[in-house]
């Protein structure tokens, strides 16, 4: 057994999928609904793709609902890591597969060059599997995520060179990505894993393991490292530069909006609940600026002016979801 097959209860209806292992004769699953029940190993049964595909009987989450750009079986592209929230600490992490191909699978993480195996398998076309889970408040603790794929269809067709890509993210980017995710049909940060595919080079082996293991010290020294900001930041710019006199408004503007925008993601990554910016009246350029972009975020629960009777109204107080 491993983390991933779908299950069934020998003295029970019930049905799911393994999420871990509690210790060598008690295991998890993951019922309908997203329930978790501990079970001991022998009172399970693997179910075989076979007999999945025979009765019709996929988990929720691997339910054959497909996404409108994936309805032709002849599609090419389209596998997915989708980090779906199961709570306001916890991300599951699904590999989605919306292509017409079978996926051989690999799945694992990658540290220094250690390399640790997460999950494998085969993920039929139009399925999802549950890979693991991972806590937010320990993003910058992340590995690096290594993928590693083999497409096969029954019949003819152009032989595809096999996929591995190693995904590394950095919170400016990750909570920015909040799309539905396709045949999940559930809110999550979406990243395809295959989009420069398409089209690849045959693989060579010798080539591909100087490009994963070349400059790795480089690579370590430049992965972000997060630390949870104060509560209340103040962007003016005497605060940010040693010489403010020495740079154009448009220089300020810009500095000022980028110090806004990683210290908010900082603040998300870290689990805050709310925080505040000190923009100053002025003009207010600065506080449109801000307003604006936060009106355009997902995971923003609301902002309004932080208390006027200590910052009149030259702050604004922001509310995470």
């Amino acid at each position: 057994m491993n983390i991933g097959d779908k299950v069934r209860l020998m003295h029970g209806h019930e049905e799911g999928v393994i999420t871990r292992f509690l210790d060598k004769d008690l295991l998890e699953i993951e019922i309908e609904d997203g329930f978790q029940i501990p079970v001991m190993r022998n009172e399970v049964v693997v179910v075989s793709q076979q007999e999945q595909r025979y009765f019709k009987r996929e988990p929720k989450q691997e339910k054959e609902t497909t996404a409108p750009a994936s309805e032709d079986t002849t599609v090419s592209q389209g596998v997915y890591f989708a980090f779906v929230p199961l709570n306001d600490r916890q991300l599951a992490l699904h590999l989605v597969n919306t292509t017409g191909f079978d996926l051989a699978y690999l799945v694992g993480e990658e540290d220094k060059q250690n390399f640790k195996g997460i999950s494998t398998g085969v993920l039929p076309p139009q399925n999802s599997v549950k890979l693991c889970e991972v806590l937010v408040s320990a993003f910058d603790q992340w590995p690096s995520w290594v993928v590693q794929l083999l497409y096969f269809r029954q019949g003819y067709y152009t032989l595809r060179a096999p996929l591995v890509r190693k995904l590394r993210f950095k919170a400016a980017t990750f909570f920015k990505s909040k799309r539905q995710a396709p045949l999940l049909h559930q809110p999550s940060f979406l990243f395809q894993v295959d989009e420069q595919a398409e089209g690849g080079q045959p693989l060579d082996a010798a080539k591909l393991k100087e490009q994963m293991l070349s400059n790795l010290p480089e690579q370590s020294s430049g992965l972000l490292r997060l630390e949870r900001p104060p509560r209340e930041v103040d962007l003016h710019i005497e605060h940010l530069v040693r010489e403010p006199d020495k740079i154009n408004k448009n220089e300020m503007l810009s500095l000022q909006l980028e110090t806004f925008e990683q210290t908010l993601d900082n603040a998300i990554a870290t689990g805050m609940d709310e925080i505040i910016f000190i923009h100053g009246v002025g003009n207010g350029i600065l506080r449109d600026a801000l307003h604006k972009r936060l009106s355009q975020m997902n995971n923003i629960q609301y902002f309004q002016d932080a208390k006027r009777e200590k910052f009149g109204y030259g702050a604004t107080l922001i509310r995470i979801k």
